[in-house]
């Protein structure tokens, strides 16, 4: 088996973060690929490796855990989960639904600073010549867009986000141009949330999580059938479609009521 490299936790970040930044540091390495899914982490190798005591580190893997980055093993012995295209599947279908409900909520109270600070998150996205470039004002920009969702909802979008940056990477680095096609259809969203287009803003914000999530399964498992990921996707289509259709049934309902009443007041 060969050897991980891997680096320790910064001196003055492991005095003054304790576990936070011993969480933050293991989540970066597990989700950039220096501990590839799968990979065993021994307690003790790994407090080794990144110079920390095993007693956080036990609570930091419990903490990863519970954001499906890591599996519990015996003895001690953890293990990277593995890329899995039901969890893939599962993942998006999630954000999909949970992300376009954040973003009707926001785009009604979206200000011009909101605008102006989308607009620089695109610009950097635009500009970013390592995928450490595009993840920060990428993030950045979701996170903007679903601001009005309430601090539970977003924690809960967050915890979806990490646990599929991983299949993310996976089609950045074998799409050449998955991150120009992103940019695209991430300037398409911005355009109909400036226009105040609710229902068209939802429609490619679930579109774009789409299309990421099936070209990143078509990557990784083509044989899989997303059922999960079609399905929250037409709930969405579903969704914005009926407010016009009610509205022309409930005026069909109310005309008519009057012919009803009409005929009534003419056979009496």
């Amino acid at each position: 088996m060969t050897e991980i490299e891997t680096p320790g936790v910064p001196e003055e970040d492991e005095k003054a973060g304790g576990i936070t930044t011993l969480h933050h540091h293991l989540r970066k390495l597990i989700l950039e690929g220096v501990y590839p899914p799968g990979a065993r982490l021994s307690e003790r190798e790994l407090a080794q490796a990144l110079g920390v005591s095993r007693t956080p580190l036990r609570e930091v893997l419990r903490i990863l855990g519970r954001e499906g980055l890591v599996e519990a093993g015996r003895y001690q012995r953890a293990r990277v989960a593995p890329l899995d295209p039901v969890a893939l599947d599962m993942l998006y279908a999630g954000r999909i639904q949970l992300e376009t409900l954040g973003l009707a909520l926001t785009i009604p109270c979206l200000q011009e600073e909101d605008f102006a600070e989308l607009d620089a998150a695109l610009s950097a996205m635009r500009s970013a010549t390592t995928m450490e470039e595009w993840e920060v004002p990428h993030r950045r920009l979701h996170q903007l867009l679903v601001a009005q969702a309430g601090e539970q909802l977003r924690a809960t979008m967050t915890s979806y986000a990490d646990q599929s940056q991983r299949y993310r990477l996976i089609l950045a680095y074998r799409e050449i141009h998955a991150q120009s096609v992103s940019v695209v259809e991430h300037a398409r969203i911005l355009q109909a949330c400036w226009e105040r287009n609710r229902e068209e803003a939802v429609q490619l914000y679930a579109r774009h999580l789409a299309r990421t999530a099936l070209t990143a399964l078509a990557h990784m498992a083509p044989e899989y059938e997303p059922v999960a990921v079609r399905t929250a996707l037409a709930l969405v289509q579903m969704g914005s479609a009926p407010p016009a259709e009610s509205s022309r049934s409930g005026r069909h309902t109310e005309d008519e009521k009057k012919k009803d009443l009409t005929r009534t007041s003419l056979e009496t």
